[in-house]
Parts: structure tokens; C-alpha cells; sequence
């Protein structure tokens, strides 16, 4: 992997570096600092305890000395893949800690994403829960277990700090193309990001945010450096339940709610139900999908909750968003005003063009470059929008894009693994509107002479072939004739939904009201029922 300079013009990265911007401060003027002066203050809370400001410090330096004997140091590219945790979270500040690049993975990701990560990089070591089994011992390098590297110990000794201008971390993001492309952010990148965050949501060290989202997300990495960089605490919730999920936001005292709709969603539904009037969350960040007029409504008027719209994306985490001073108008009606030092402008077609302190240096492949920036630095979101009076729109999308739950999953790359089914003649992925989740992955196939695929065969060839369990299909519609194509030959996806000759749908969708479930759970098939 070749390692890209920043697409910015020189002058804008002077600009951000005077006008501080670019936070170029040690690590340690976060969880260390921190640490120093209220050990006691709790940091982390997930399913099996509370790890206070004190001990994930001292565990983040036992690891670091753990990980630099192991020769682990800048250069180093080292696979983390990271579950919902505070271990996750000691695991990924350790890394950080010691310069090399953290190329991020979700415990439930598939065989070719760890695929896909070691044709872009010189993977180093990996870091993995135990049991994790995805081709982990393929790769030909050390495989660590993640909860014994952050076990308490003998603290690391002085080394050098890290460089803020480098690449720090790799994220997996699905694009437009038929494989994920690969996002890079330095330190510099990631924590612009989450100080636009904390402006929009106010957080500071009496807060506490509640993550369900992946930690190897931006949505993750987010709340990571939004709440230990601040003196905050971060709830981690590695299995989202509506039910039992409320009970840890009320035990814990959570303050900031970031992330999808859905999770909100479910949660304030869920108050609602029991007749709660006073909730501890006073922040909502919305973002990763549409936004329901109705909830950020319910909101404000039952509990008193100030809600905020971002927009963003893996490579331009919060680039704009809600302003404190907004009135509840300004809040409901478009995507916000650009972050501090953040710019926007509209291209002829239509699309939203960014560029400011947050943006990401680059893709790890070189050919994704090609068609990403302008000549001076303004990144391609492929997203359509408008600006009125400073503030943003976004109106649809370029790209071709299913998300879910906040997840971005790219089409082609389904259309792509879907090619290799032994019973189809020709696959189309494509996004159906989901009450629970915002949208959810759909497969069209037109099956081979004497075949009849179900969405249990599908789901079962394509989980074989190591696809991630949250890019799997939920519904699968088989038709008859071959699937509607453009004078050109290009699959017109908007047709997918209303043809087809039978449909298969998910055990979750052939229920009515079932809650919405976390991404190990969710999808699985029925036995070959379908819904002509």
C-alpha cells in the first residue's frame, strides 16, 4: 500500500494548522491525562463491567509495552478485529499509542474482508477475540488474542509519539464499485471529526454516550475519541435489544445518543411504552440514514431531547450538522451547517462536494483515488443535496448503496459476490425501504433452466463464501424473464422491486411488529415460504 498525501492544497492544511484545527497535542492529553487526574472517573461500561479512567489507562500501557515487544511500532500494520468492548477499546488506543496502522474489522465480519485487508496491506500482526474464526490464520502473521494483549501489567516505557499527519487507521467502507474500498484517517482526521461532534451534541466530561454501532465504524471510531478524549464515559452495547438496552442508558446515566435512527428509535418507542417521562439522554446526533420527522418530533416534545441531523460519511465523519443555537425549526428541516473550518459547494450536477479538517487522507488502493477529489482537494461524496443560506440539504444519492442500521453496503460488491451462485443466470442487488432497520438488502435472480433458488440457499452459499453477515440479502425476489436492463445494459435496480415471479422474505419481515434485532441475529431465512 502506498501511502497517500493529503488530497488538500498546502495552503488549507497551513490554514488548519494556525487556526487549530488539526489537534496536535500528545495522545496522552486524553485518557492519560485524564487518568492522572481522576483515576476513579468511569471510562467504559459493556456486558461484563465498568473499567474506570485509571485501569483502562494502565491496561492501554501494559498493551503498548506488550505490543512493541512484539516489535509492533511505526510501519507496522496490524489487523484489529474488534468486538463491542472495552478490551476492543483498550486494544485500538494501545495500537494508536504505538504508530502503526490499525487496519479495523468488526468481529462479524467475513472471510473476504480479511481477504480484501490483506491484498491492500503488509499486514503486520492480528488482534481477534478468542473463537473468531475468518480466515485469521491465512494470513501468515502472529494472531493475538485481543483480551489477553490488554490484560493489566507492567507499564509501557517512554517511546516516541506517534505522527498526527499519518495514517493511523484503515476502515473497510462499502463504495460504488463492486469491491469495499478501503478509507484512510490520521489522528489529525479522526479527531477533527469528533470535536464537530461534541460541538453539535455539547458533550464534555460529565456525559455519557451510548454505542451500538461497531467499534471498526466512523461511527464507532466517533464516539471513541468524542468521550475518552474528553474525560466522558462510553457505554458499549455489543447486543442491541430495545428492552434491556433502555435499562443500561437509564442505569449508566446516557447522556448522548449517536448512530443510526433505528437505535433511537427503538429506544424512545420503547420508553414510550413503559410510560417513562424522564429519560437521563438530553443529546440525540441522527445520522447514517433519513431521518424521521416524526421521531425527532416525539423527541423534543415528550422528553425534552435537543436532536440533532449529521452528515457525513466514513470519509468525512460530521461534516455538517445542527448548530447549538438552532431553533427546534432549524433542527427538523435540512442536514445542518458546515463543522468549523468545514466547506461545502454544490457541483453543476447536483452533488455535494466537501472538503475541511476532517476529511480522510485517501483510499488504500491508489486506482480509488482516480475519480475521489478535484484537482484542489474538494471530495466527491456522490451524495445529491442543495445549500440554503449556509446551511445543507441532502437531497438523494449517486451512489449505489444500501444502508442499514447506519451500514453502508455497497450493490455492486453484492452483485458481484452473487455472480458466483451455482443456480442463477443473472443477480441484482438492490435497497427495499425497511421500517426497522431504513432500508434492507434485496437480491433479484433470475434462476438457470430447472433451478429454484430460495433465500435460504442464497444466504447459505453466500455466508460459504465469507460475505459479512450484515451485507446478507433479507429478501429475494426470483423472476421469470430476464431482469429489466437500460438501452446500455445497465440492471435498472429502481425495477427490481415491483416484477418478479415469487418473493422470500426473512423470518423477522413475516412477522408483524417484530423488534428489530442485532446484526448476528437478524438475518436468518425462513424454510422456503415465499410471498408471491
Amino acid at each position: 500500500m502506498r501511502e497517500p498525501a493529503s488530497a488538500l492544497p498546502e495552503q488549507v492544511q497551513r490554514s488548519y494548522l494556525e487556526r487549530g484545527l488539526w489537534d496536535e497535542r500528545p495522545l496522552g492529553s486524553g485518557l492519560e491525562d485524564w487518568a492522572e487526574r481522576e483515576a476513579g472517573r468511569v471510562a467504559l461500561v459493556d456486558a461484563e463491567g465498568t473499567w474506570t479512567y485509571g485501569e483502562l489507562a494502565r491496561r492501554v500501557s501494559a498493551a503498548v509495552r506488550r505490543l512493541r515487544g512484539l516489535g509492533v511500532g511505526p510501519g507496522s500494520v496490524v489487523l484489529l478485529v474488534a468486538p463491542v468492548s472495552a478490551p476492543a477499546v483498550a486494544a485500538y488506543l494501545a495500537l494508536l499509542r504505538t504508530g502503526a496502522l490499525v487496519v479495523a474489522l468488526d468481529r462479524k465480519a467475513g472471510m473476504s474482508d480479511v481477504r480484501h485487508a490483506r491484498d491492500q496491506h503488509r499486514i503486520s500482526a492480528a488482534l481477534a477475540p478468542d473463537g473468531v474464526e475468518i480466515g485469521l490464520d491465512d494470513l501468515g502473521v502472529p494472531v493475538l488474542d485481543l483480551d489477553s494483549v490488554v490484560t493489566d501489567g507492567a507499564p509501557a516505557g517512554s517511546g516516541p509519539e506517534p505522527d498526527p499527519a499519518a495514517p493511523a487507521v484503515a476502515l473497510p467502507t462499502s463504495g460504488t464499485t463492486s469491491r469495499p474500498k478501503t478509507v484512510l484517517h490520521s489522528i489529525r482526521t479522526l479527531r477533527a471529526g469528533a470535536r464537530n461532534m461534541a460541538v453539535t451534541t455539547a458533550f464534555a466530561e460529565h456525559d455519557a454516550a451510548f454505542l451500538s454501532s461497531p467499534i471498526a465504524s466512523i461511527t464507532g471510531l466517533m464516539h471513541v475519541h468524542l468521550a475518552i478524549d474528553r474525560g466522558g464515559a462510553l457505554v458499549l452495547e455489543e447486543r442491541f435489544e430495545p428492552a434491556a438496552s433502555l435499562d443500561r442508558v437509564i442505569r449508566h446515566g446516557c447522556t448522548v445518543l449517536g448512530g443510526a435512527p433505528v437505535i433511537a428509535e427503538e429506544l424512545l418507542r420503547e420508553a414510550a411504552r413503559r410510560g417513562l417521562r424522564d429519560l437521563p439522554i438530553r443529546s440525540v446526533a441522527l445520522g447514517g440514514a433519513m431521518i424521521p420527522r416524526d421521531l425527532v418530533e416525539t423527541a423534543m416534545r415528550d422528553w425534552g431531547i435537543v436532536p440533532s441531523r449529521v452528515y457525513g460519511s466514513s470519509e468525512v465523519p460530521v461534516a455538517t450538522h445542527t448548530l447549538p443555537e438552532d431553533r427546534d425549526e432549524s433542527r427538523l428541516g435540512d442536514d445542518g451547517a458546515p463543522a468549523e473550518g468545514t466547506e461545502i459547494r454544490i457541483s453543476d450536477e447536483g452533488e455535494v462536494l466537501v472538503r475541511g479538517p476532517m476529511l480522510f487522507l485517501g483510499y488504500a488502493d491508489p486506482a480509488d483515488q482516480v475519480t475521489a477529489f478535484t484537482g484542489d482537494g474538494w471530495f466527491r461524496t456522490g451524495d445529491l443535496g442543495t445549500v440554503h443560506d449556509g446551511r445543507l440539504a441532502v437531497t438523494g444519492r449517486l451512489k449505489e448503496i444500501v444502508i442499514r442500521k447506519g451500514l453502508k453496503v455497497s450493490l455492486p460488491e453484492i452483485d458481484a459476490a452473487a455472480r458466483s451462485l451455482p443456480d442463477v443466470e443473472e443477480v441484482a442487488a438492490y435497497a427495499v425501504p425497511d421500517p426497522q432497520t431504513g432500508e434492507r438488502l434485496a437480491l433479484a435472480v433470475r434462476p438457470s433452466p430447472g433451478r429454484a433458488p430460495t433465500l435460504a440457499s442464497v444466504v447459505e452459499a453466500l455466508r460459504t463464501d465469507g460475505l459479512a453477515t450484515r451485507k446478507l440479502p433479507e429478501e429475494l425476489v426470483v423472476w421469470e424473464e430476464p431482469l429489466p436492463r437500460t438501452a446500455t445494459g445497465k440492471i435498472q435496480r429502481a425495477r427490481l422491486a415491483a416484477g418478479g415471479a415469487r418473493r422470500y422474505l426473512a423470518d423477522r419481515l413475516l412477522a408483524d411488529d417484530a423488534p428489530a434485532r442485532p446484526f448476528d441475529s437478524d438475518i436468518t431465512v425462513d424454510s422456503g415460504k415465499d410471498r408471491g
